[in-house]
């Protein structure tokens, strides 16, 4: 059996420190080439991450295998599921925020560019978040001065990623894929700004979902917030005992879905 973990930065774990140029803390070098030269320029060691899948894999004596990536939007993680084959496999999937979304873009002045197009998540925070990529036609913004958003944001986030869950769970259901679902980042389900957005969480299975309608606290995120596990007080992410201990918050449901 494997456990398969799809997600962020949350699900990708932390190995490499902040002092490291090029690299935002919590990045992982895949490529044996480009980690090994990095550590011979920096004298040190780039372990590989330290995050909550890996502790659940090691602790159920499970293969482990993460599809998960810095920045990456839910929108992602779908596509990510429905490339994967899932056979024998056991899957792990941390929500992130609905205020990020993928487009495709021709950039060619992306490193990332090794096709005419390429896949790219942006984040409706604020255009200084997207520069380069302006051929991702969709702007929220209002008012880019007051930093001002369209109103309805907001509730189409929240509705696009409840259907997002629902795709993913049916999919499961369908293919007889075991899994387990948990919010990394807030969407605010405690508080749903629709009724249309209420009647779609009636829809899920909360059984198979770490609380679903949990508070900021009970994410992945504000858990670790709240317990003081995390890299530092500018760098929010769950440091190493932060993920080890957001596994044994997961165990128990997981234990009943195996």
């Amino acid at each position: 059996m494997k456990l398969v973990h799809f997600g962020c930065s949350f699900a990708v774990g932390n190995a490499v420190p902040r002092h490291i140029p090029g690299l935002e803390s919590g990045a992982y070098i895949h490529k044996v080439s480009t980690r090994r030269k990095f550590e011979k320029k920096y004298k040190m060691i780039i372990k590989e991450p330290t995050n909550c899948g890996k502790a659940l894999a090691n602790k159920l004596k499970f293969d482990y295998e993460m599809v998960a990536e810095n920045g990456a939007s839910n929108e992602r993680i779908v596509r990510k599921v429905l490339h994967k084959k899932l056979k024998d496999s056991f899957v792990l999937i941390g929500l992130t925020s609905y205020n990020r979304r993928e487009g495709l873009t021709t950039n060619k002045e992306n490193s990332l560019a090794k096709r005419a197009s390429h896949w790219h998540t942006w984040k409706m925070v604020g255009p200084e978040d997207n520069a380069g990529y302006k051929d991702l036609k969709f702007d929220p913004w209002v008012n880019k001065d007051k930093r001002e958003y369209y109103p309805a944001i907001e509730e189409e986030g929240q509705i696009r990623t409840v259907i997002q869950i629902l795709y993913m769970q049916n999919y499961f259901k369908a293919n007889n894929v075991p899994y387990l679902m948990y919010n990394a980042l807030y969407n605010g389900f405690d508080d749903p700004l629709t009724d249309e957005c209420k009647k779609l969480l009636g829809m899920v299975d909360q059984k198979k979902y770490y609380k679903l309608q949990g508070s900021f606290d009970e994410t992945q995120h504000g858990w670790c917030l709240k317990n003081k596990l995390t890299v530092s007080e500018i760098d929010e992410h769950p440091n190493t005992q932060g993920q080890t201990a957001w596994a044994e918050e997961l165990m128990p449901l997981i234990s009943k879905g195996l």
